[in-house]
């Protein structure tokens, strides 16, 4: 029996699935990694109906920015596409304001600089903890989105009211990266636009990224056993929606 397969659409080579592969791989899911941002057209091959879920990763430019990056539009209708369908999706930073403003969300052009370690506050009871507590994640955003209607905001903080969110535990978003350990913040601090985003008053940019990367090993394990939970949520998703029909597999 065919094994359940995810695509995963990228926009920057620097951003990965990282920790998000692993979890998939481990519970038996295949995954494609693509990129459409420039294209106008989406070939065959990559029609949603082809994959039993579907991902969006990262990347600097905004999720409305469709004349510069045609591509942002054929992946906001896979993901109106996907979610008719019943197809699991996962969209990170980028990707969770893409999923937003598909489903009708209003995007906040450059509302929140979060760049760094940070926490959020958990809202419900779920994956990622129990309501109240603070999660320690790596922010990297400059705009903000709304929730779309019907979704369960997930977390929170002070300058980011939406940080998470899920509807009918099918969709899963998060604006902060659970799926970054510290080899894959080592090849974004190699990337000279990712170091202009780091915030710093005194010292050098790599003075900056030295204290990132201590920061980010500090909050290593707590951060990689959350993102392996929701992560593992969205494949447990999956999972399920090829269970539920062995014709979809």
């Amino acid at each position: 029996m065919t094994r359940p397969h995810v695509l995963i659409l990228q926009h920057v080579a620097w951003e990965q699935p990282a920790v998000l592969g692993e979890v998939l791989t481990a519970s038996g899911i295949d995954w494609t990694l693509d990129t459409v941002v420039s294209r106008r057209e989406l070939p065959p091959e990559r029609e949603i109906t082809g994959f039993d879920g579907l991902v969006l990763l990262g990347g600097p430019m905004g999720a409305l920015d469709v004349e510069e990056h045609p591509g942002l539009g054929l992946e906001a209708q896979l993901v109106r596409d996907a979610t008719v369908l019943g197809i699991p999706v996962f969209g990170i930073c980028l990707g969770h304001q893409l999923i937003a403003t598909a489903l009708g969300a209003t995007l906040h052009s450059a509302s929140a600089h979060e760049v760094g370690v940070g926490d959020v506050e958990l809202l419900v009871d779920g994956e990622l903890g129990m309501r109240g507590e603070q999660v320690p994640v790596l922010h990297w955003h400059g705009d903000v989105v709304e929730a779309p209607h019907g979704a369960t905001v997930l977390a929170s903080s002070p300058s980011t009211p939406n940080q998470a969110f899920r509807i009918d535990d099918r969709v899963f978003a998060t604006q902060f990266h659970l799926e970054v350990d510290p080899a894959t913040l080592d090849h974004w601090l190699e990337e000279p636009a990712m170091l202009r985003d780091l915030p710093f008053v005194t010292g050098t940019a790599a003075e900056a990224a030295d204290r990132l990367r201590a920061e980010l090993a500090a909050i290593a394990e707590p951060m990689r056993a959350a993102g392996e939970r929701l992560f593992g949520a969205f494949a447990d998703a999956v999972l399920r929606r090829t269970s539920v029909d062995p014709s979809l597999r």
